[in-house]
């Protein structure tokens, strides 16, 4: 016998849009929290749980794979150690951490990615799939989200803890954007073979709100955003859209490979926090760069 076919019909993109704000909205009240109350430690708090659920959900895109499960657990393991030794070199004197920690697990990870080969047999291409796989996510989930711990305790900035909320801000906006002006103007695919729902009038959406977060923040806090003026704060908001777009087309890839939609069903509207993060993991480097150049200048 045939199974009935559902009658439920898929929530309307405005509804989506709603969920979806609600869910941001939500976030950033968490980090309007740690914000107002000045505590630094809160904030790299929330970020290392944003960063420890990202690698774990990274890390459960190779869960039908069970002999890559060792390789999981060793790169989870990394990630998770990453977070504790960044809160121990940061917290106690609210210092941006050693550039060492960065290349001192990297050099771990590509050290430790080898031993579960080592306890099995080899299977050719597919062991060096799983090596590759569990460096891979080390770096893309840890060490990139990293970055936003180092905006948090730049030496350079008036306030860390606003240039966070300013790369936060202009990163999710460009997502908010793009999501907003796609649905609602969309036609024009962009890249159709990674994400069909990416149009180019989206584009234009994640530029559009990558300014308008970018203005609210220099109008409201000016001095708390040194050392970004107006003329290098008007180049960046397009520089983390572009960031932005590419690390949500990115995520999309290793979405796709995996035949998935979402990366969790944790965050209602925008799936698991791998989706919510995808675009920060890359405009927090950008972002942190860029702050150190023009900091120098």
């Amino acid at each position: 016998m045939s199974a009935p076919q559902s009658t439920s019909q898929p929530p309307s993109k405005g509804k989506v849009f709603v969920i979806r704000l609600g869910s941001t909205l939500a976030l950033w009240a968490f980090i309007t929290v740690g914000l107002l109350t000045g505590l630094d430690w809160l904030l790299l708090l929330m970020i290392a749980l944003a960063g420890i659920g990202t690698s774990a959900e990274y890390f459960r895109l190779e869960a039908r794979d069970t002999k890559a499960r060792a390789y999981r657990w060793v790169g989870f393991g990394l990630c998770v150690v990453f977070w504790a030794v960044m809160a121990w070199q940061s917290i106690p004197q609210s210092v941006e951490p050693p550039w060492w920690l960065e290349a001192a697990f990297l050099a771990a990870t590509v050290q430790a990615a080898f031993l579960p080969a080592l306890a099995h047999s080899l299977e050719g291409r597919d062991t060096l799939v799983r090596i590759y796989f569990t460096i891979f996510g080390v770096i893309y989930t840890a060490l990139m989200m990293g970055f936003l711990a180092r905006i948090l305790f730049m030496e350079q900035a008036a306030s860390g803890s606003h240039l966070l909320l300013m790369a936060i801000m202009v990163t999710k906006f460009s997502d908010m954007g793009a999501y907003a002006f796609g649905s609602w103007f969309g036609k024009h695919k962009m890249i159709p073979h990674i994400s069909p729902a990416k149009t180019w009038e989206g584009l234009s959406g994640a530029f559009t709100g990558a300014y308008v977060a970018m203005c609210s923040m220099m109008f409201i806090v000016p001095d708390k955003l040194a050392p970004l003026n107006w003329t290098s704060a008007l180049i960046l908001a397009p520089i983390l859209c572009i960031a932005a777009v590419i690390g949500d087309l990115a995520e999309s890839v290793l979405k796709r490979c995996h035949s998935i939609k979402d990366s969790g069903h944790k965050l209602p509207g925008i799936g698991g926090i791998l989706d919510l993060t995808d675009s920060l993991l890359f405009t927090a480097p950008v972002c942190y760069f860029y702050l150190r150049v023009i900091g120098q200048a």
